[in-house]
């Protein structure tokens, strides 16, 4: 359900500086988690700013966010194939949805007038529904600073350039977009390399988005829950949002009855009833494996385990290198091979290793985990930079939008 207008009336009123950002949200729980941490680090590099998270998450609901951060669910849809969705929950056909989505985003855009219109992932929307919202900006609103934001990997190189290439979305970027904000490192994976995009278009790396720096309301359960898991740690398996997750944990509540260490199974907020009640069938009376649906704070979870088992959505697989956790990735291949590279990626650097199911059995990934859980601590000449957060807050919340063109253009250079 849709927030109130009354209340973002009185966020207009009250605010020298107005953000609104997109989150379309269509799978899982990173982009609506990303965007939070963004929002929340804006609120507290300056209280007067004011921001409006507009996303499909179907489970936005359940985060809590700091005075200043209002969340607008639009009516959720779910991915199905490579850029193909369905609505979700109701029989109504998408073109309905889309259409209903993109008045609700452009109604408040005109209602909020913000000084800066955020885009996460997606520079066209959902099923291209922001394409409306842009023309009108551009014309209507030029003063409104358009950015978007790209996590480091997107998919594979060619899979992204039919894309792109059908869609228009480089000459999209151009036209409407002021700065192109990448969370990752150009010396780990280069966006303008591997995706073919233009040096028109100006590329600023922000550096990867790991763990705030800010406790979230709400975090005292998951440090209960961690610290009485065990005082060794424990062996941490997670799939994320949990939409498909049922593999991962399934492999994971297999190696945990063969290690016999202490193991948390974290299944995601996502995940069907049929498939979490499979899941507690599956682990039995294995007394040293516990199960649990949905942990807001799930970064506290990940920072307190001693090795992990996980899928490599973009959120699991910084978080637990910025927390130096070993890691086992299983990634999802389909629709896209995002997973797959970024696991390759993190590989490589040092943080973890890439289980392929069709040649490892569960013994082998047994010894895996055991190999990590007697040497749990990651070489310090194992890092990379996790200073996004702040980098995009120094950025996004300055004293005019002058001040903002010159913001991101010494993020050119910043190291």
């Amino acid at each position: 359900m849709t927030q109130s207008f009354t209340r973002i009336d009185e966020l207009t009123d009250m605010a020298p500086r107005r953000i609104v950002i997109y989150s379309h949200d269509t799978y899982g729980l990173g982009h609506l988690r990303r965007n939070i941490a963004l929002a929340e680090a804006l609120v507290r590099i300056n209280r007067s700013v004011r921001v409006i998270i507009m996303t499909g998450s179907r489970v936005a609901s359940s985060f809590n966010t700091s005075r200043g951060i209002e969340l607008v669910e639009l009516p959720p849809v779910i991915k199905v194939g490579p850029d193909e969705y369905e609505s979700y929950g109701v029989s109504i056909p998408l073109s309905l949805i889309k259409r209903a989505r993109a008045a609700i985003i452009k109604d408040i855009v005109v209602r909020f007038n913000p000084d800066i219109f955020y885009v996460d992932h997606s520079p066209l929307g959902m099923s291209k529904e922001l394409l409306g919202v842009l023309d009108f900006l551009v014309l209507a609103h030029p003063k409104i600073h358009r950015v978007i934001g790209l996590r480091d990997v997107i998919d594979s190189p060619t899979n992204l350039g039919q894309s792109w290439a059908t869609d228009g979305v480089l000459d999209a970027i151009a036209r409407y977009y002021h700065a192109v904000f990448v969370f990752g490192e150009e010396a780990i994976y280069d966006l303008r390399k591997n995706y073919s995009i233009p040096e028109s278009v100006k590329l600023r790396y922000l550096s990867y988005l790991g763990k705030p720096e800010f406790i979230e309301a709400g975090v005292r359960r998951a440090e209960f829950f961690a610290n009485a898991s065990s005082d060794q740690g424990y062996f941490l398996v997670t799939g994320g949002g949990g939409g498909d997750a049922q593999e991962v944990c399934e492999v994971g509540i297999e190696v945990g009855k063969v290690i016999q260490v202490p193991t948390l199974v974290v299944a995601g907020p996502l995940m069907e009833v049929h498939a979490l009640a499979h899941l507690r069938r599956l682990i039995g009376d294995a007394a040293n494996i516990s199960l649990i649906d949905f942990e807001l704070n799930i970064e506290v979870l990940l920072s307190k385990s001693r090795v992990a088992l996980s899928m490599a959505g973009y959120n699991t697989t910084v978080e637990l290198a910025a927390a130096r956790v070993p890691a086992l990735y299983l990634p999802r291949i389909y629709p896209r091979q995002e997973q797959l590279i970024r696991a390759k990626i993190f590989e490589k650097l040092g943080f973890g290793r890439v289980v392929d199911l069709s040649r490892w059995e569960i013994e082998r990934i047994s010894q895996e985990v055991m190999h990590f859980w007697s040497e749990p601590i990651l070489s310090s000449q194992i890092s990379v930079n996790m200073s996004a957060i702040p980098k995009f807050a120094s950025q996004i919340v300055v004293p005019d939008l002058v001040d903002f063109d010159r913001a991101c253009d010494s993020a050119e250079t910043t190291p």
